[in-house]
């Protein structure tokens, strides 16, 4: 019997898995130490959870998940659908709240879910009560243990030195650096210090004798794999539902546009002629200017204006019926702004934990409620769910970075979602949203801090090419 047979035999779990998914939860759930590096999307919730329920089934007294402070209350409403075939519920226990309401709580439960803020706060009585157990150990986006030289790192290791252990990251490098924090985790043998890890594979140092540079990168690679499974949307696609994203091109009202003109040239008049120009003086005019587009009323300076691009919500609005939508804007006044026009939830950078909670459940949870407005950052992680409810987004700002248009996508456009993804693009033309999507379906910045002039950012602030009538065309299926 496969480890997933065995989960599925003890346990009844709301969630089938896919073919990839259950390949990697046989391949990694007997093994002590591993991880899950599967991108954004592909169900690494799913998979841990099934890892970590043939590790209570292999003897684990209790299961102790670490997660960012935004995805504890996820994981137990996601830990809440699965039961024993008895019918009794997980025991699952939200170590939270103040250190006296901590205090109170009892850890004889089946899994104990706790911030990382949390588990570094109440160390000395996890070591204390649990140090006897034999305790599964899960770290939800375990890009917060990369490096060594933090409490995160340093604190985790410790606790779970005798434990197995499952690190999860869609994200796990920024830099070949990261790589010894995480196979000292799954292969500790692997790299016996930094030291000789540094001596394998740094090529350069900088001034600071900070490294710059490596080589031996398929090792590097190699090492990583070990006792892990890294997947893709590339290598999984005839998996999942189909993602249909269509570019709905718009002009905006003539007033708008003239308004929108007049503060690009002005701006521009502002910058040295012919020079290179400043990549942050490049970046700041491009996102002043990005929020022109849907925030007529304010620049307009008044309120009764309407920015073309809430039409477009209304008429896909209609479109779809009783159908949900998510809209994505990249600046917060336009959620603002969403929010107020369409009474809807939104979330948004600045936006409290609760506030994010409240706004989720009441999209997942109300049929009455058919819209909610993220920004793409803020919903770039620690927002799941999104995929039961509603099969169709829209952007109406482009993401200012390629990995938050694939990390918002990923919202909806996930494990668990049973049907093809609509995504529209909303693009004023002859506006920077033109060349932002272009810089976009390229998977390229905007700004060029090398080869960015005047000429250039000219161009890119008009779209590159002259208004034209709006029109719809399909990108690409994902």
């Amino acid at each position: 019997m496969t480890p997933t047979d065995l989960v599925e035999y003890h346990f009844t779990t709301p969630f089938p898995l896919y073919g990839f998914q259950r390949a990697g939860v046989d391949e990694l759930a007997p093994l002590p130490r591993t991880a899950i590096y599967w991108a954004p999307g592909l169900g690494k919730t799913p998979g841990a959870t099934y890892c970590m329920l043939h590790h209570k089934l292999m003897g684990a007294d209790v299961i102790v998940g670490i997660t960012p402070p935004s995805l504890v209350r996820q994981w137990s409403r996601w830990l809440s659908r699965i039961k024993h075939k008895s019918g009794k519920p997980l025991d699952v226990l939200m170590y939270q709240g103040t250190p006296a309401k901590r205090a109170g709580m009892s850890l004889d439960v089946e899994i104990v879910l706790m911030s990382i803020q949390v588990f570094k706060r109440d160390y000395v009585r996890l070591c204390s009560e649990l140090g006897e157990k034999n305790v599964h150990v899960f770290v939800d986006e375990a890009h917060c243990l990369k490096d060594v030289g933090t409490q995160n790192y340093k604190m985790v290791r410790d606790f779970a030195a005798e434990q197995t252990i499952q690190l999860l990251t869609g994200t796990p490098l920024s830099n070949p650096g990261d790589v010894y924090a995480y196979v000292k985790f799954t292969a500790p043998s692997v790299y016996t210090s930094l030291y000789m890890f540094e001596q394998i594979h740094v090529a350069t140092r900088d001034f600071r004798n900070n490294p710059e540079t490596y080589h031996h990168l398929d090792l590097l690679q190699s090492n990583l794999l070990l006792n892990a499974d890294l997947k893709t949307k590339e290598q999984v696609l005839t998996d999942l539902p189909e993602a249909i994203i269509t570019q709905i091109d718009y002009d905006l009202d003539p007033r708008h546009y003239a308004l929108y003109k007049r503060l690009a040239e002005e701006q521009l008049l502002l910058l040295p002629d012919g020079d290179k120009i400043d990549a942050t003086q490049a970046t700041a005019l491009y996102h002043a200017l990005g929020q022109i587009v849907c925030q007529w009323h304010h620049f307009g300076q008044d309120e009764s204006l309407k920015s073309a691009c809430y039409g477009l919500i209304e008429d896909v609005l209609d479109e779809l019926g009783d159908g949900k939508l998510v809209v994505f804007a990249s600046y917060r006044r336009t959620n603002q702004e969403i929010v107020r026009r369409f009474n809807c939830p939104g979330i948004w950078g600045d936006i409290t934990r609760k506030g994010k909670e409240q706004a989720l459940d009441k999209f997942l949870d109300d049929p009455k409620c058919r819209i909610i407005t993220l920004h793409p950052v803020s919903a770039g992680e620690g927002i799941d769910g999104l995929q039961h409810v509603c099969q169709d987004a829209m952007y109406v700002e482009p993401p200012q970075a390629v990995r938050h248009w694939t990390q918002s996508l990923s919202r909806i456009h996930r494990d668990g979602q049973r049907l093809p993804c609509n995504i529209r693009m909303a693009t004023a033309l002859g506006t920077v949203q033109q060349s932002r999507m272009e810089s976009l379906s390229n998977k390229e910045a905007l700004v060029n801090p090398i080869q960015m002039t005047k000429a250039i950012l000219r161009d890119a602030l008009f779209g590159g090419v002259s208004v034209k009538k709006p029109r719809s065309r399909r990108l690409a299926v994902l």
